[in-house]
């Protein structure tokens, strides 16, 4: 599952529809959208209930690299300068600030920077630059890196099996699905904005679209 961006009908359209499968998000579960805490709660207890992997986003990385992991003095002042309207939906719905922090929390305990199923690896952005072990990650291209930089080599070191990667953050004005020349899946439609969702079934290998 690619990019929800804070708007949970996507989730709650692959619940009914997939509430037998196993699930992947590729991350950015928060912003843009109007609901991230239902987003994010969601995908938590998907997580916790063994149903679902998640994997960071650069959205929830960059919650985490900038504002979690300051002291807990300074940790109030930015989330309410630099995540306002983060902020505001929690508040709206619960106690705010403080359930915030204690589910991005959670989700970092929970994230992996990516994770391979068989023959596909699944990554936020971009397959990850590894160095001599398979937990080795070299940079943050993994959740930050767009199609036109092109990709590392599938990392068939570690993982003899692959054959191709899955991938969400770029835009794309349809899925990208190139099996056989950059062995490479693309699926983000930037849906908070156009409302065009789709998730990859890797057990048949085709894409599946949203649809209300």
């Amino acid at each position: 599952m690619p990019d929800v961006h804070g708007c949970p009908q996507f989730l709650v359209w692959v619940d009914k529809h997939f509430s037998d499968r196993s699930l992947i998000l590729l991350g950015d579960l928060i912003h843009r959208g109007p609901d991230s805490r239902t987003c994010l709660q969601m995908a938590l207890a998907w997580a916790e209930a063994g149903r679902a992997t998640l994997l960071w986003g650069n959205h929830e990385y960059w919650v985490w690299d900038e504002g979690l992991r300051l002291e807990e003095t300074q940790r109030e002042d930015w989330f309410r300068s630099e995540e306002a309207e983060l902020v505001s939906q929690y508040e709206d719905a619960s106690e705010g600030l403080p359930e915030l922090i204690r589910d991005m929390e959670r989700f970092a305990l929970l994230a992996r920077p990516y994770c391979v199923e068989g023959e596909m690896l699944c990554a936020h952005a971009a397959r990850p630059s590894l160095g001599l072990t398979a937990d080795n990650i070299l940079d943050n291209g993994y959740i930050w890196d767009s199609p036109e930089l092109g990709l590392h080599p599938l990392p068939t070191n570690f993982f003899p099996a692959l054959t191709y990667s899955v991938h969400g953050h770029s835009i794309l004005k349809e899925p990208v699905v190139d099996l056989n020349n950059d062995h490479v899946v693309y699926l983000d439609l930037g849906s908070s904005k156009t409302v065009r969702f789709c998730v990859w079934d890797a057990e048949n290998k085709r894409i599946i679209f949203y649809d209300d």
